[in-house]
């Protein structure tokens, strides 16, 4: 139950800052914060990750409402099963994020990016994204680590 609490949070938390940041940042307006290492910049975004098939944007949809799609069956046939924590908890970031996403996706149109790091200022991000990548990471990880 806790994996999908997690997910749960992830996507009312992003919910929350992207209606913020829609309502209240200006299009490609620049705000640095903490010392200029994070800079706020609302985006809207309806390629896949950074911004590939733009001009196929419906495409870009049907493919990740089929993706979250996999990934919710997945999710739910290895929640009941005993184990797999970590597994369990890379998935529940993975699954907060996409859906956040794709809900943008859904109801916009495009995805709401809003941030990025003074070291990689062309990328823009969102929560989501970053709970993409780290929950991607630690699948990526536990296959390497794996025992066999």
């Amino acid at each position: 139950m806790i994996y999908i609490l997690i997910a749960v949070l992830i996507f009312i938390t992003e919910y929350i800052v992207k209606k913020y940041i829609e309502e209240n940042k200006e299009m490609y307006k620049k705000e640095e914060i903490l010392n200029g290492n994070i800079i706020l910049e609302r985006y809207h975004n309806k390629g896949a990750m950074l911004n590939f098939m733009e001009d196929k944007a419906e495409l870009v949809k049907k493919i990740t409402v089929a993706l979250v799609g996999v990934l919710i069956f997945l999710f739910a046939m290895l929640l009941p099963k005993k184990g797999n924590r970590v597994l369990k908890f890379a998935l529940a970031l993975i699954l907060g994020g996409a859906l956040s996403n794709v809900h943008d996706r859904l109801i916009r149109g495009y995805v709401v990016d809003y941030f990025s790091f003074k070291f990689l200022k062309k990328i823009i991000f969102n929560i989501s994204d970053i709970c993409i990548f780290l929950g991607s990471a630690l699948i990526t990880l536990l296959s390497i680590f794996k025992k066999d």
